[in-house]
């Protein structure tokens, strides 16, 4: 089915408190893009974010960040009046919202009565016992990684006031879901391959992950230098023991999979290669260049996770620089892989993409791409011209142009992610891979005002490329 949708992270959405969460502007964009007929909406993970803000270092891959609860829908659940001046920023300050919420979370937990609905979350979340004791005893420790702590006995009290988070995050999150699925869109969550060092997850099962013997990380993830950066990403993440993972069944990975195809409606599961081949090296190197590739689980991996959960519906992220065996373990389960149209403008490629696999998501690019204006201002004038002569007209506008002619092609699903279609240039990227820290993952929308704008246009690609 030819498909459209646009890739918008819930943090970049206007929100009230300087980010974007699941409250009132969640929902009136799920409004905007039904308008369109489009049927697909892509966001980033949802997980409480650590190293650098990043959704893919995150200290859970199971519970959701309460930076993304919104205060005012729990406080008029709660019949609590609060009075909040709207923030209107361009940038999220994790630091400060963070501060800011959690304040106002902990003054409705004091309204906060158990009932059955909590009860019935209580029991079926096989994963929080354990995240709870971990952010507990992680900020009895001043937010420190676990290998510093010296306090290791969790307060009871604070463990109760994370599971209220927990429980508030999830009622909202599949609230939002039941209303977009309502509205015939479909949600496209986000798995990393990865889980960060300092999460729940490594520090209740280290002997699943390459760890020295203080718990470390002896063998890290990354990849070998590319087209994004000459010395490689040195990702940092402690690299699976795949012997002992298999040994225990897949356990950790079959709950991973299963909450979160519970969680979305699809799930893009990121860094595809590494499930043939990962990128592998030591903890003590400074630069991803000095690594090995090492077999994955490969095939046995796919057919544990399908026998454990008939009904997975994954998407992959298979891009990169990748031998043939990566994409014929893709074909091999069906696989939707990805195209990103932005390095596929050169005069041959136009020509080839005509003929381009149905089985596949194209993309202007993703969220570790610079927005396509940015590449369309890079462009010499002679290209810019000689494009707009190549590609289907739709506009005299050469990003609005790419943007429809990546609907256009054969591909069953088709993204933009929401800065393409503004028409935004680079400082509205949302991450550059290899670099850590501020501006990435802090982009935001200040309000729907441009949004509205565009949202007709991108009504006319959905409908002309014969999509919904």
């Amino acid at each position: 089915m030819r498909r459209a949708g646009i890739l918008l992270p819930i943090f970049s959405l206007p929100g009230t408190m300087g980010i974007g969460d699941l409250g009132t502007s969640a929902y009136k964009w799920v409004d905007k893009l039904a308008e369109t007929k489009a049927s697909l909406w892509q966001i980033l993970p949802l997980n409480p974010v650590g190293y650098g803000n990043s959704p893919y270092q995150t200290y859970s891959s199971f519970a959701g960040d309460e930076i993304y609860i919104s205060i005012e829908d729990l406080y008029k659940e709660l019949n609590l009046e609060i009075d909040i001046e709207p923030i209107i920023n361009k940038s999220v300050d994790y630091e400060s919202v963070r501060a800011n919420k959690n304040k106002y979370l902990k003054a409705a937990y004091k309204h906060f009565i158990k009932d059955e609905d909590y009860q019935a979350f209580i029991n079926k979340a096989f994963w929080l016992d354990n995240y709870v004791e971990f952010i507990t005893l992680k900020k009895q420790n001043k937010m420190q990684s676990w290998l510093e702590w010296k306090d290791t006995t969790p307060d009871k009290a604070a463990m109760d006031y994370e599971r209220f988070v927990q429980y508030v995050f999830a009622k909202q999150w599949f609230k939002l879901k039941k209303y977009s699925n309502d509205k015939n869109i479909q949600i496209v969550g986000d798995l990393p391959i990865y889980l960060g060092h300092d999460s729940a997850e490594v520090y209740f099962s280290p002997q699943l992950f390459h760890l020295n013997k203080d718990g470390s990380p002896k063998l890290v993830a990354g990849v070998p230098p590319d087209y994004f950066s000459d010395e490689g990403q040195l990702w940092g993440n402690p690299l699976y023991d795949w012997v002992k993972v298999a040994g225990e069944n897949y356990k950790l990975w079959i709950e991973r999979l299963s909450y979160n195809n519970e969680m979305f409606d699809v799930i893009r599961l990121d860094h595809f290669r590494a499930f043939d081949t990962f990128w592998v090296i030591d903890a003590k190197e400074d630069s991803a260049k000095y690594g090995s590739w090492h077999l994955g689980p490969s095939y046995s991996f796919f057919n544990k996770m399908f026998e454990a959960i008939p009904d997975l519906n994954l998407v992959v992220e298979d891009l990169g620089d990748l031998r043939p065996e990566v994409l014929e373990l893709r074909d091999a389960f069906n696989f939707m892989g990805m195209r990103i149209i932005q390095y596929s403008l050169k005069d041959h490629e136009i020509e080839e993409n005509k003929t381009i696999d149905s089985n596949l998501i194209a993309y202007t690019g993703t969220h570790d791409n610079p927005p396509i204006q940015e590449v369309v201002d890079n462009m010499p004038l002679k290209r810019k011209l000689q494009l707009m002569f190549k590609l289907p007209k739709f506009s005299p506008n050469l990003s609005q142009t790419i943007n429809y002619y990546t609907l256009s092609l054969n591909t069953d699903w088709a993204f933009l992610p929401i800065q393409d279609l503004l028409g935004y240039s680079s400082e509205a990227r949302i991450n550059a891979p290899g670099t850590i820290g501020s501006p990435n993952w802090e982009w935001k929308l200040e309000d729907f005002n441009d949004v509205d704008k565009v949202m007709p246009i991108f009504k006319r690609m959905v409908k002309r490329s014969n999509r919904t």
